[in-house]
């Protein structure tokens, strides 16, 4: 069995690896002459890497295809390759090493906490949650929001996305818990407002909870699944509080439903139209720009600069 002797936050340029991680996620990417490599989110309990497989001068590119394919997200895989920094970011790159990719280790002989990471504190995301739910007056909200999110399997365990902020274990509830705190801070930093903070609070609690539904606990980590681009969590969201109607006033209700409707803002296919609305699409923007800004300059050095993978803009650390 292969030891588990180098981390992802270890990783640094011109340094051969031969380790395993988990493969979070395997995307098929074309080359400029027409070939194929593939693009690997590899992690363990330090973080998220990059590694791009670019296999052996005789593979074709139907071969290359039929390794992505092949592989299972989520699984621990023997990474075999060396590291360097391209356009500001350290990668892992895979020529002979794409033999490994065949088969997934065998998860029994890891230990999960060198493999899983979570670095939420769910216990204080659960408390902290439980306060935001407190705040609503009304018991008819207060009960809806209870029982959307009690009646959700994986609310407190599944990523709020595949890549670009809060993809960890944990990352939904952390993420819903901070765009509660930051729309219920703009509701009362506004001169002259009046906002609705119980529908305000609902539909900020409830706007991302279709997300659970869209993703699956496989090896140490989790997968989307079909549903995330097929059908979209806003739609799934909305079906899950719309079971959930009875003992709240039809109209806070449709401002509810309205709310979790449009938290994309100008770029959903439902746009807001009310304060509360917007308000929870800018906390919602602000979450999860912030969280992959953070994790982008996360491993910069003093007047270091790049484009952000997470956050796609350009970030510098002072």
């Amino acid at each position: 069995m292969l030891e588990k002797t180098v981390f992802v936050e270890e990783i640094s340029g011109s340094m051969q690896v031969d380790a395993p991680f988990v493969v979070e996620a395997a995307d098929l990417k074309e080359k400029r002459d027409g070939g194929r490599y593939i693009q690997l989110t590899i992690s363990d309990k330090t973080g998220h890497g990059a590694c791009k497989v670019w296999g052996t001068s005789d593979q074709s590119a139907e071969e290359i295809e039929a390794v992505c394919c092949a592989i299972r997200p989520g699984e621990v895989y023997r990474i075999w390759g060396y590291a360097k920094v391209y356009n500001g970011t350290c990668e892992v790159n895979v020529n002979d090493g794409i033999s490994c990719l065949a088969d997934p280790m065998p998860q029994e002989g890891f230990d999960p906490s060198l493999f899983v990471y979570a670095p939420v504190d769910l216990d204080e995301v659960r408390r902290r949650l439980g306060g935001m739910i407190a705040k609503i007056d009304d018991p008819g909200i207060a009960s809806l929001v209870l029982e959307v999110i009690d009646s959700t399997p994986g609310f407190f365990e599944a990523p709020a996305a595949k890549f670009h902020h809060h993809a960890y274990i944990g990352g939904l509830a952390e993420h819903t818990l901070e765009a509660t705190e930051i729309a219920l801070s703009l509701s009362g930093t506004v001169n002259r407002t009046r906002m609705d903070t119980d529908v305000l609070l609902a539909g900020a609690l409830l706007h991302d909870v279709g997300k659970a539904a869209c993703f699956r606990h496989q090896g140490f980590s989790f997968v989307a699944l079909p549903e995330y681009t097929l059908v979209g969590h806003t739609a799934i969201g909305a079906a899950a509080v719309l079971r959930h109607s009875a003992g709240v006033d039809p109209s806070r209700f449709a401002h509810i439903l309205h709310i979790v409707m449009a938290h994309h803002g100008p770029y959903g296919e439902v746009k807001p139209r009310t304060p509360e609305a917007w308000a929870v699409h800018f906390a919602d923007n602000a979450s999860a720009f912030l969280r992959a800004a953070l994790d982008d300059t996360a491993d910069l050095a003093p007047e270091e600069e790049r484009k952000g993978a997470r956050c796609r803009q350009t970030v510098y650390r002072f």
